[in-house]
């Protein structure tokens, strides 16, 4: 075998060479920095979506606390005008209440029924308006704000829940307000038609108590005139009282009366009344009856004597003898009847009297008496003497 020399101590140029200095690090491989990537995205993406999510979160429980508030205080609201419509309600019970109060002889009872029914309606009405549950419109309490997403949706829902329970607490009270209203309305109104149904009562009272005393038949006809200008308010009952009051004094006065007048000569007394009550001119009269009267009342004779003030509109009371009632539809028993009347429409016609007549009313009263017609000497022209044409006259200008 041939040993070459040159060559072996030549490296072979396609040999390794092998460095036996300090080691360099070994390159990451792209594998490697590939996931490092991909978790870093991941990573990144998570977070942003959370904070997508947390602010979304945050976004609907700001608006589920507005909308809470605002069910609030809409629901307050419902139950502030529900509180004013009951209260309102309440004074119109109360108003009812007085005025079915009334004794039934005195009032309208079909307009009286009517208003018993709607002041039963609006009591029903004002007793379900303070059964509804309050509680239901209660303001909530605060909800603090939490933090994490979850339990953010988790108070968002209970505040969703608040504001339909409030919505529909809203809803109610609003409905009751229109019912509480609608029975305030059918109320008042009922209860305007009774008080306008009292007059024609009154009237047709004032016309049967007409053997009442004079100041009776006045204080009736005052509330009358009173109870024309009352209306739906907190006097009304008391205008109405006033009525019933006067009314009952009244009829108790006519009833007094008429026994007075009782008995054989009952019948004839009551036309005797009623004629000089056709003749007076409006002036209230009243009677008293005597066995005699000046004297006269014995033996065929008949007497009589008027009384007169200017007052409240004229008022008279005559004295008649019984005669007058056992010989009513003698020509002389109906002139004194007349010249009595004139006596007493001296009230309604003083001022046109004058100073002449005024201070002789015995000659005023025997000229009416002829005036209206009446020529039987009875007429005062027996006693007083025969007036002057121009008294006769003037005395037929007061009717």
């Amino acid at each position: 075998m041939t040993f070459d020399a040159d060559a072996a101590s030549t490296p072979d140029s396609n040999a390794s060479r092998t460095d036996t200095g300090s080691s360099a690090p070994a390159g990451r491989s792209p594998r490697t920095i590939g996931l490092i990537v991909v978790g870093v995205t991941v990573f990144l993406i998570a977070g942003a979506t959370t904070l997508v999510v947390h602010a979304a979160a945050n976004a609907r429980f700001d608006a589920a606390v507005a909308d809470q508030a605002e069910s609030t205080a809409v629901a307050a609201g419902a139950y502030s005008q529900l509180d004013a419509a009951v209260a309102e309600a309440t004074s119109t019970g109360a108003l009812a209440a007085d005025l079915l109060d009334t004794t039934a002889g005195f009032v309208d009872t079909t307009a009286q029924g009517d208003l018993g029914v709607a002041a039963a309606e609006l009591t029903a009405a004002i007793d379900a308006g303070e059964e509804l549950d309050r509680e239901s419109a209660a303001a909530p309490e605060g909800h603090d704000r939490p933090v994490w997403f979850a339990d953010l949706d988790r108070a968002t829902e209970g505040l969703e829940a608040d504001t339909e329970r409030l919505a529909a607490a809203a809803i109610g009270a609003r409905e009751h307000v229109e019912v509480v209203q609608d029975a305030v309305v059918h109320t008042q109104t009922s209860g305007t038609n009774f008080i306008a149904m009292v007059p024609p009562i009154a009237t047709s009272i004032d016309a049967a108590t007409g053997s009442a005393r004079n100041l009776d038949r006045i204080e009736l006809r005052l509330a009358m005139e009173d109870l024309e200008g009352a209306g739906w308010g907190s006097d009304a009952p008391a205008r109405i009282d006033a009525y019933v009051a006067a009314a009952s004094a009244a009829q108790a006065s006519h009833g007094a009366e008429e026994a007075e007048k009782a008995g054989p000569l009952y019948e004839r007394r009551k036309q005797v009344e009623e004629f000089a009550r056709s003749i007076a001119g409006g002036v209230l009269l009243e009677f008293d009856w005597a066995p005699t009267v000046n004297g006269y009342g014995t033996g065929g004779s008949y007497g009589g004597t008027s009384t007169w003030d200017t007052s409240d509109g004229g008022l008279s009371t005559i004295t008649l003898s019984n005669s007058v009632a056992e010989m009513w539809g003698d020509p002389g028993v109906v002139a004194l009847v007349v010249h009595e009347v004139g006596h007493s429409i001296t009230s309604k016609c003083y001022d046109l009297m004058g100073d002449g007549l005024a201070s002789n009313n015995e000659v005023w009263a025997t000229a009416w008496a002829i005036g209206m017609g009446y020529t039987h000497e009875s007429n005062g022209v027996n006693n007083y003497g025969q007036p002057s044409p121009e008294a006769i006259a003037l005395s037929q200008s007061c009717r």
